[in-house]
């Protein structure tokens, strides 16, 4: 019986120049094609497999969440209404969004193709700013798009979540209303284009499907984190 083993590689060296595009810019970094994988990585995992058992190599990419490196359906603004009987500044308030917001979207957190719900990054955002915020609601950028369309964002097989949020993408508000809720229309086009190449240890999630029957095994593991 021959098996297709799926292996979903996300590298160490890909992952640390996206966090570093995100918080300096630049060049937007490349995952590596599943030709290069193969040549980096069949040495190591050739000789965990049967014989007749054929690995399938996928790169794994970031799908950036809000900010203005994401995609324009996923620009948003975090629109948060400060308890007035604090005393903490509105920069202040803006800088523990978004390291909230940093800390839910940990690498740690996720898993490739998992879906994200607003309703759970609010209650992480308003457990870790309590109690010198009352709300935090999420507001498309992009026009005709309207509230809570962001409430549920799906990831494909080979992706997974990071956040792009800024304090640039934090509104500090006095009340919610019907027109702090409408998308402001505003978004930011990228232009450049993603050239870098990496390769280097990885996370790996791997599903194993048995040729010649419906059953059918799926695991993950880490190397490097």
């Amino acid at each position: 019986v021959s098996n297709i083993v799926d292996v979903y590689l996300l590298e160490r060296t890909y992952d640390n120049l996206f966090r570093i595009f995100l918080q300096d810019g630049g060049t937007k970094p490349t995952e590596s094609t599943a030709d290069q994988l193969r040549i980096n990585y069949s040495g190591t995992l050739n000789p965990l497999k049967s014989l007749s058992d054929q690995i399938v190599y996928h790169p794994v990419k970031y799908k950036i969440l809000f900010g203005s490196n994401a995609e324009e359906e996923l620009q948003a603004t975090f629109k948060v209404v400060k308890n007035t009987k604090t005393n903490v500044s509105d920069a202040i308030i803006k800088t523990r969004v978004v390291a909230a917001i940093n800390e839910f979207f940990a690498l740690d957190n996720w898993d490739f193709g998992d879906s994200f719900y607003y309703t759970e990054l609010a209650a992480y955002i308003h457990n870790e700013l309590a109690p010198d915020l009352l709300t935090a609601v999420i507001v498309p950028n992009q026009s005709g798009q309207v509230f809570g369309s962001l409430f549920q964002i799906n990831s494909a097989a080979d992706e997974i979540f990071i956040s792009g949020a800024t304090v640039d993408d934090v509104s500090i508000i006095t009340a919610l209303g019907a027109n702090q809720l409408a998308a402001s229309g505003t978004v930011v086009t990228s232009s450049s284009t993603a050239t870098t190449n990496t390769t280097s240890s990885s996370a790996v999630s791997g599903s194993t499907t048995t040729g010649s029957g419906s059953s059918s095994s799926t695991g993950s593991s880490g190397s490097g984190y």
